[in-house]
């Protein structure tokens, strides 16, 4: 906290409190939740761990039912302290991307506020609770999350008193706001998002996407940002969007189709994948590249496309490839920062719970980044296998050592010379089973 310096940080995202605790200070105690493992803060309020400060519950649940607590703000300035910590220079790596996917977020209760049916492409049913849209920022190294909506799908229907909770806020607050974009179209949520983080300063050569959000107006708006300055790579569909290739218009099976025909198809060994690269005129978005593949081991041809038309297939599955963050991102804030664990039916409260993770993520994040860990499970284990590591292999080299000793004395006492015939020796048999007791027998 104090190398990012929070205090300074909420300080400037214009929230104070009249008395009581400091805002960081509540903060701090609410990160400190994942760490103790611990799901939400009445769990804290009923464990060991109680006695670590004099703070009450109802602290923590003002500040998180407060719908003028600027949490977005907040977040984007630990974002921006992060570059500043690890990139002073500003320099925009080629690799760097923002990044935007949804993920689930079930739950049980159906009073939380704007809860609502969502439909989970996993279990592929439909379940109680949110669609989490988040964009990250890869700069090269490390994910970090910029922003994030939390949107409904299918509105709850049942009796009356199983209606969910309603709140009035105080138009144009952070959490009136919030509550307006839950009812938004991801598609237009993700355009302002990426708008809102160039606004912000941040820059990327990529703007990446699965399939989901591969449509011809969120292509259209990205390459308007900045005079075109951003290309798009994202996951293509094989529906009936027509793209026009020798005169032609044509969908993506019929494209395949003449590519299959004319005998263009290349093999890219890296990967061990036969695929097409073609450059096709998408309407309204300009030239742009699509690239049919087949991976090992699947029966399917999946499309992919490109507003960068000088990117080779391997080039292009490099760059997409750094999407993948933003589900490790996903898994690690669910497994390790109990991300979904709130069970307060206040709307503003799942807005902090979610930016509280995302604030400590960036700090794993930066320490990982500067002990060079790769996962938050390395991050916890790291001290513990690296000693035992060091431990194993300072004993397997003494263990090694005395035999070669033994081996030399015991060479040393029968008098041979001739180590062609020392195999076949007596000597030889007995180091033999010396070997293989110490090894064998004492794993």
């Amino acid at each position: 906290m104090g190398t990012f310096k929070l205090n300074a940080i909420i300080r400037k995202a214009g929230f104070a409190k009249q008395d009581g605790y400091g805002v960081a200070e509540i903060v701090a105690l609410m990160m400190m939740l994942p760490l103790l493992l611990l799901n939400c803060v009445h769990s804290l309020y009923h464990s060991e761990f109680q006695k670590i400060t004099t703070m009450k519950k109802d602290a923590i649940y003002r500040l998180k039912n407060h719908e003028k607590m600027p949490w977005r703000r907040i977040l984007y300035g630990v974002a921006k302290r992060f570059q500043t910590l690890t990139n002073p220079d500003k320099v925009v790596a080629d690799t760097s991307a923002f990044i935007i996917d949804d993920t689930t977020d079930p739950r049980v209760g159906r009073h939380i506020e704007n809860g609502s049916y969502i439909f989970d492409h996993v279990v592929r049913k439909t379940r109680l609770g949110f669609k989490d849209l988040v964009r990250g920022y890869f700069d090269g190294k490390s994910f970090t999350p910029l922003d994030f909506s939390i949107h409904a799908e299918k509105a709850l229907r049942g009796k009356k008193r199983q209606e969910p909770y309603k709140k009035t806020c105080v138009p144009g607050s952070p959490g009136n706001k919030r509550r307006k974009e839950c009812t938004v179209d991801k598609i237009t949520q993700s355009i302002t998002m990426i708008k809102r983080a160039v606004k912000h300063g941040f820059r990327a050569k990529y703007v990446l996407t699965d399939s989901g959000f591969s449509s011809k107006g969120f292509l259209q708006a990205m390459r308007q940002i900045q005079n075109h300055a951003m290309h798009v790579g994202c996951g293509g569909r094989k529906d009936k969007r027509q793209y026009t290739y020798q005169g032609e218009k044509l969908d993506a099976k019929a494209l395949h189709a003449a590519l299959k025909k004319e005998g263009h198809a290349k093999r890219c060994r890296k990967l061990h994948t036969r695929y097409f690269a073609v450059v096709v005129s998408y309407e309204g978005v300009g030239d742009v590249k699509l690239y049919l593949c087949r991976f090992p081991y699947q029966k399917q041809w999946r499309v992919f496309l490109s507003t960068d038309t000088t990117l080779s297939f391997l080039a292009m599955m490099e760059v997409y490839a750094t999407r993948w963050t933003i589900e490790v991102f996903f898994k690690e804030m669910k497994q390790h920062l109990r991300r979904g664990q709130c069970q307060s039916r206040d709307f503003d409260a799942q807005i902090a719970h979610v930016t509280t993770c995302c604030i400590l993520y960036i700090f794993l994040a930066y320490f990982r980044r500067v002990n060079a860990y790769e996962s938050l499970g390395a991050l916890f284990e790291g001290i513990v296998s690296a000693w035992v590591e060091k431990n194993l292999a300072q004993r397997l080299w003494e263990l090694f050592e005395e035999l070669l000793q033994v081996v030399i004395t015991s060479i040393a006492e029968s008098g041979s010379v001739d180590l062609a015939q020392f195999p076949r020796s007596p000597e030889y048999a007995a180091l033999k089973s010396l070997f293989a007791e110490s090894f064998l027998g004492n794993p």
